[in-house]
């Protein structure tokens, strides 16, 4: 059996070995997609064998998953490393410009995202989408969201992501007037303005206090 500094360098062997054949599909799918993706290329850049690949991934499929969620790690990293605004709203529209920031800066990541050659919903993915969801959920939480949370975290995340791959796809510039257009006009049909939410507040007092001296 072996002892426990003795396994310690077969892990860190196999943990390279994984890191080398990751490196490998990511730079193949980012030139050539997944019709791209040759296991016998892969081999001959990570410097394995095919047996070794389906060792540690399963199959293809389950290769290309794990490439998609470490780009979706480092899209939440993205998020983490920065201070979100206090104000709900103020996060939401933050979110939004750290989107649009992240798929401009990363744009071959992103294409391994969101752009597949067939959809799929990853792990990674999911707790992504999960963040958004939640931010919305504060918002839901105040009173101001105008539909329901999963309503608006998918339309919100179908704007943001339309954008998103109009500016990658390079179809618009990157300070095209419609990026900000369409974030204020997510922002205005989702939630309710707080100085109306005020006002509405206020008028539903002044009824009460009319009620109460008729009565």
């Amino acid at each position: 059996m072996e002892t426990g500094a003795a396994a310690r360098p077969r892990e860190s062997e196999s943990a390279a070995t994984r890191r080398a054949i990751l490196d490998a599909a990511e730079a193949l799918l980012a030139s050539g997609g997944e019709d791209g993706l040759s296991i016998r290329e892969l081999c001959a850049r990570a410097g394995v064998t095919a047996p070794t690949v389906y060792h540690h991934f399963g199959d293809k499929a389950e290769l290309v998953e794990r490439v998609v969620d470490e780009c979706f790690a480092d899209f939440d990293r993205a998020f983490a490393g920065r201070d979100a605004p206090s104000d709900p709203v103020e996060a939401l529209r933050w979110a939004f410009d750290r989107y649009v920031d992240y798929g401009q800066r990363h744009p071959t990541h992103y294409r391994l995202m969101f752009q597949p050659r067939r959809a799929r919903r990853t792990p990674g993915g999911l707790v992504s989408y999960d963040g958004l969801r939640r931010r919305v959920a504060t918002i839901a939480a105040t009173g101001r969201l105008v539909v329901n949370v999963e309503d608006a975290a998918a339309a919100f995340w179908a704007a943001v992501h339309g954008v998103t791959s109009l500016l990658v796809s390079g179809f618009v510039p990157r300070d095209a007037p419609m990026v900000a257009l369409i974030r204020e006009s997510m922002i205005a049909q989702l939630i309710i303005p707080q100085a109306s939410r005020r006002d509405g507040a206020n008028g539903n007092d002044a009824n009460a206090s009319k009620r109460r001296k008729r009565a």
